[in-house]
């Protein structure tokens, strides 16, 4: 059991990563396009890849489920992205990257709301150090401002953290595939809508390729694999360990941009870094205790479900 938990574990640190790398490609890609159409093209991309390929098997498992399944933790997942985008635009990318990076803030509460899954003293004390390493990581010790774009950025990571809760309780019905497949297609849509309304059509021909490499990554890697990899995990473990170890993000990307971009991580920023690594260290060590009974509770609501069909 603890082997197979270790194996999921990794699988959420690999999207980080992955997260982590999408961060840095799209700044390449918003070189050439602007942020809300290179969002409709990755995900319109993605929603078509993952139809060539699970279209008959999606279709089937969502035939007879409820929307309240599946759609709030699209609609959600719609919003957190959406509001990245304007939380980039509206601040600088420090203060940005700090709170689209507090997901793990809201989770345990949500959870507890949601799912009726206790809120303990060694949650809170795990939040006060991430949220510690995060500002140290991402804002070098400087000074916080608080305005229209660090609002944006908190509210994405509000919304984020409610995707993943409501997924968690969505995927005692649909698989992994299926809720990823629902994600990225509803998040396609409303990024059309904010695309045609906020910003004017690209011209395709004027893209750059840099630009097309960034958003063929975005789409296949980013996108689909992360997805799955997110809700795959989230079908094994809890969704507040899930959002902790997704705080590794921001340190996959000091690293990739201190070789990609030539950014320079500063003594302060490698302390922030080092909590959080060992915050995800203790989040791994703190699920042992909780994997059991929550696969156990998965297994009995699939049993329910399988009989009310």
């Amino acid at each position: 059991m603890q082997s197979k938990q270790g194996i999921v574990i990794m699988l959420v640190l690999i999207q980080a990563a992955i997260y982590g790398l999408g961060n840095v490609l799209m700044k390449i890609a918003y070189l050439g396009i602007s942020p809300m159409w290179c969002a409709v093209l990755r995900f319109g991309l993605a929603f078509v890849l993952f139809m060539l390929f699970f279209g008959r098997r999606v279709i089937s498992t969502f035939k007879g489920k409820r929307l309240r399944t599946w759609l709030p933790s699209c609609l959600l997942m719609a919003a957190s992205f959406l509001l990245c985008g304007l939380a980039v635009n509206l601040t600088s990318a420090t203060n940005a990257g700090f709170f689209m990076a507090l997901p793990m803030l809201f989770t345990p509460v949500l959870s507890l709301v949601v799912l009726r899954r206790a809120y303990t003293l060694q949650t809170v004390l795990l939040q006060g150090v991430v949220i510690a390493g995060l500002y140290l990581l991402c804002c070098n010790g400087g000074a916080l401002s608080f305005g229209p774009g660090e609002f944006c950025g908190l509210a994405s990571s509000a919304c984020f953290a409610a995707s993943i809760v409501m997924a968690e309780h969505g995927l005692g019905e649909v698989d992994a595939i299926a809720m990823s497949v629902a994600q990225i297609g509803v998040t396609f849509v409303t990024a059309t809508g904010a695309a045609i309304v906020f910003e004017v059509p690209p011209v395709l021909d004027a893209v750059p390729l840099e630009s097309w490499v960034a958003i063929a990554f975005l789409a296949v890697i980013g996108t689909c694999v992360a997805f799955f990899l997110q809700n795959f995990a989230l079908s094994r473990i809890p969704s507040a360990t899930v959002s902790v170890l997704l705080c590794a993000e921001p340190v996959f990307t000091a690293a990739i941009s201190a070789v990609a971009l030539g950014e320079v991580l500063t003594s302060v920023g490698i302390v922030g870094a080092a909590l959080i690594v060992a915050c995800t260290m203790a989040a791994s060590l703190e699920d042992t205790q909780i994997t059991l009974p929550h696969r156990i509770v998965h297994e009995h609501v699939q049993r329910l479900s399988s009989v009310r069909r």
